[in-house]
């Protein structure tokens, strides 16, 4: 194993006694976790006077982003530990993420001539290729001015927590390396503190970025800062810390789902009377270690629930980043006004999400599973 120093690391080891780590909803809540994003967009930018007070409490309970945050910490570190080197972790990655955001992109690409945008406005062959390249790497965040009036300003302006997700796998393999000198106890420790470190950037990211603001005078030091992972690693290193310290944690939630989403959200309600209701990615930092043990709860319930439902479909990215493109062509069209088209944008979105996972994600993730197999043997 080229990047050993992950043996030195608690949790190593698969299997324990009680449950089977593989076998979850996962699934199930990233597609939960998807929906609320793209119902919440298409809401915003299509039926801006039709958002009712019972939808904004649900979404509060239901932040998308930060579950996929979780998430991301929980599976990403534990594909870290079984990888075998460094470039097998990099290559999982990649396959997962880009194959499909490329066919995004191309997609977005063709809707931007269809819509004869394209036609209106002096476009620029070099930065339209910069923005292509940037929305294929990790500068998801960079929109051209001359396309900054298709639809509702950009072109899918959801792809930010793309880069921020490039940013959590570059990081992780470095995270580990620094932690893999100390014993497991002080790791763990380590983690927290690195995780309340993290948080910090959150808790004062209006002052950071208004600082940012004065000190480059104009608001690009403040986006960027934004988009940077800074703000957001403390969920991904929450998620990082459960996977940890999963043969304990995961027992404790195991067919508790009810109990702890009631404390999830009784801890919301106290929050909603203290500060107000958070919307989209404004979870505050306390409640995101409460959220995690209800995401792992919900996972470890009635485990075969995904299985049954989505019968081994997963297409929560699908739909994830190709709602907005979707959003922007019924702007561009003037088909706005009207629940009707937030659940048209939904609809077209799963449809869409489906024929990329039969078609493009899953097929690239059996080779994968083959290639790996095949390694496994020759070792």
């Amino acid at each position: 194993m080229n990047h050993g120093a992950v043996s030195h690391l608690p949790g190593r080891h698969t299997g324990s006694a009680g449950f089977d780590f593989s076998t979850n909803n996962f699934d199930l809540i990233r597609l939960i976790a998807a929906s609320e994003v793209v119902i919440r967009h298409s809401i915003v930018h299509i039926a801006p006077d039709q958002f009712p007070g019972w939808l904004k409490i649900i979404f509060a309970l239901v932040p998308g982003v930060p579950i996929f945050f979780f998430l991301s910490g929980f599976l990403i570190s534990r594909s870290w530990e079984r990888s075998t080197s460094v470039n097998d972790y990099c290559h999982k990655r990649a396959l997962r993420l880009f194959p499909a955001l490329w066919i995004c992109i191309a997609v977005s690409v063709t809707a931007i001539f269809l819509t004869g945008y394209a036609a209106t406005v002096d476009w620029s062959w070099v930065k339209g290729v910069a923005w292509v390249i940037g929305q294929g790497t990790m500068f998801q965040f960079w929109t051209p001015d001359f396309l900054r009036n298709f639809g509702v300003g950009a072109v899918n302006g959801s792809l930010w927590s793309v880069s921020v997700e490039i940013q959590f796998y570059c990081v992780t393999p470095l995270m580990y390396w620094v932690l893999s000198g100390f014993r497991p106890s002080l790791q763990t420790a380590l983690m927290c503190a690195l995780a309340v470190f993290f948080a910090s950037f959150n808790v004062f990211r209006d002052g950071i970025q208004a600082f940012l603001d004065t000190a480059t005078g104009s608001e690009l030091g403040a986006k960027l800062f934004g988009v940077t992972f800074l703000p957001w690693y403390f969920m991904f290193l929450i998620g990082v810390l459960a996977q940890r310290l999963r043969h304990w944690l995961i027992p404790i939630c195991q067919e508790r789902a009810l109990a702890i989403i009631v404390l999830y959200v009784l801890s919301m309600n106290v929050d909603f009377l203290l500060w107000g209701l958070p919307l989209g990615n404004e979870i505050p930092f306390y409640l995101v270690p409460i959220m995690g043990l209800a995401v792992l709860s919900l996972a470890y319930s009635s485990v075969n629930l995904s299985s049954r439902v989505l019968r081994g479909n997963d297409i929560s990215y699908g739909i994830y980043i190709y709602h907005m493109p979707v959003v922007n062509v019924l702007v561009e069209r003037g088909w706005t006004g009207s629940w009707s088209w937030v659940w048209v944008v939904f609809a077209v979105s799963v449809g869409i999400g489906i024929t990329s996972w039969r078609f493009i994600e899953a097929p690239l993730l059996l080779r994968k599973r083959v290639r790996q197999m095949k390694s496994t043997t020759a070792t």
